[in-house]
């Protein structure tokens, strides 16, 4: 069996069931500026950051557990995946700080972990954002 690939940007629209077009309408962009960064090209941050918002929102996160692996339970379903890099902020109370981007591993529709190590304290509040290279977007600065 070959190597875990992570996601693209193309797998993604097609789990959200869009088309280019529908991605394209949603993030604000022409058509052909998808069918590029599908095939490896690269856009400028607010370009990206429109893509990342139509394909989904911050995830609103209500704690993370007492263990290590911390695992975080969110508000809503999310679509991340195992190996996704997301970005978590506003979380309090953790023994450890697990806010910054982290690696996570998909254990639910509504639950994830992530490499640190809450074993004292678990904390509460904050988000979860997937970040441009989960789906394989290059960002130009």
């Amino acid at each position: 069996m070959g190597a875990h690939r992570l996601p693209t940007l193309q797998a993604r629209r097609i789990l959200g069931g869009l088309l280019v077009g529908d991605l394209a309408r949603l993030a604000r962009v022409d058509d052909w500026i998808i069918n590029a960064l599908e095939v490896g090209g690269s856009c400028q941050p607010e370009v990206t950051d429109r893509i990342l918002n139509a394909l989904g929102s911050p995830v609103a996160l209500t704690s993370n557990s007492q263990v290590s692996p911390t695992v975080f339970t969110t508000t809503t379903a999310h679509t991340f995946q195992t190996g996704d890099t997301v970005t978590i902020a506003g979380v309090t109370g953790a023994n450890a700080d697990p806010n910054g981007a982290r690696v996570i591993t998909r254990l639910s529709p509504t639950t994830f972990s992530v490499p640190v190590d809450c074993s004292t304290a678990g904390g509460t509040g904050g988000t979860a954002t997937i970040t441009a290279a989960s789906i394989g977007i290059v960002r130009l600065t």
